[in-house]
């Protein structure tokens, strides 16, 4: 039992612990095997990849986000210089379109002597002219009873109670709205029920509505106004939210465009065509070798694009538009932009 504990263990332990230094020695610094080889050579070109031209449904439906926006206060305005006589209104109140705000009082001069003799009679013409609100919300006067006016100075606002949904789309989504429908559907998440909103347009909405009301010369009841200017920008969209629709300013909001639908159509890759407002080229592949050849466009959903004319089911082409060679033809515009033809 000594001969074992004193020579054989101690033997056995040198033993296993030289096992697992050689073990951790050939993990440490051993030599990888050798890959296997892929085939694969690097060559720094872009695969040619075909497309096959196809029969399909483009649906040209544009989604744009956005928020609900009160539409601006509309100035009201003197329409001759005076004094303010009367309003017909107090500040605060409700008010639609036709109805009396404030009446000015102008004095014209000294009425003429009806003898005949030229001399005035040194009583002045007194007329008085009463604006009327041409929208409707809440009026607020910044002038009081018995202030002088002056033609076009601002006497007070009316606050509007009506929205719009406003987004904005970019340029290239411009091409896809030419044929702008009349509405779009509009989702406010955690708000009322989807809802048809009238009036889209494109283009900047004014950042300020001046209407003014005005009355005209003479004892008489008038309105009128300057809706306003603003520069057309050209990537705002815009429609008017029902009146019977419950909104608040600044709630966000999905505005659903359908402008169009093209259903068992020949359809291409946009990133097959080159083009611009309903012609375009693709590369049809003939014999191995691609062949430019001009074609007709119709819808676009961004991702296809409809060909009317030019290809036929089967043909194939280029996935992608061969790299521009500078002929500085209108084929060579950028590629991508594919819009809807006539």
């Amino acid at each position: 039992m000594r001969v074992f504990r004193t020579v054989v263990m101690p033997i056995a332990w040198v033993a296993i612990f030289g096992t697992i230094a050689v073990s951790l020695a050939v993990m440490a610094f051993g030599s990888d095997p050798k890959p296997a080889e892929s085939g694969l050579k690097p060559t720094g070109k872009i695969p040619v990849t075909n497309a096959g031209v196809n029969r399909g449904t483009v649906e040209n439906t544009l989604k744009v986000k956005g928020t609900i926006k009160v539409d601006p206060p509309v100035t009201v305005k003197a329409g001759h210089n005076g004094t303010i006589n009367h309003f017909f209104l107090p500040s605060g109140a409700k008010v639609k379109v036709g109805d009396y705000l404030f009446q000015v009082k102008s004095e014209d001069g000294a009425t003429p002597d009806e003898s005949g003799g030229g001399k005035a009679a040194g009583k002045p013409a007194v007329h008085y002219y009463t604006a009327v609100a041409t929208k409707s919300g809440r009026i607020s006067y910044s002038k009081v009873l018995g202030d002088d006016v002056a033609k076009d100075d601002a006497v007070g606002s009316i606050h509007r109670d009506t929205f719009k949904a406003t987004g904005t789309i970019s340029p290239v989504d411009q091409y896809r709205l030419l044929d702008l429908p009349e509405t779009a559907k509009v989702t406010i998440t955690g708000g009322p029920p989807p809802f048809n909103c009238g009036g889209l347009a494109i283009g900047d909405t004014p950042s300020s509505d001046a209407s003014s009301d005005t009355g005209n010369n003479g004892p008489s009841i008038d309105g009128g106004g300057d809706p306003g200017s603003g520069d057309s920008g050209g990537a705002t969209i815009t429609c008017h939210v029902p009146e019977d629709v419950k909104v608040f300013d600044g709630l966000n909001m999905t505005m659903s465009i359908n402008a169009g639908r093209a259903e068992d159509v020949l359809v291409v890759p946009v990133t097959a065509v080159r083009g611009l407002i309903d012609k375009g080229s693709v590369w049809v592949v003939k014999d191995g070798q691609p062949v430019k050849t001009r074609v007709t466009l119709g819808l676009t959903d961004g991702t296809v694009v409809e060909v009317k004319k030019g290809l036929k089911e089967g043909d194939k082409i280029l996935e992608f538009v061969p790299g521009d060679s500078g002929g500085g033809s209108p084929d060579d515009a950028p590629n991508g932009v594919i819009i809807r033809g006539g």
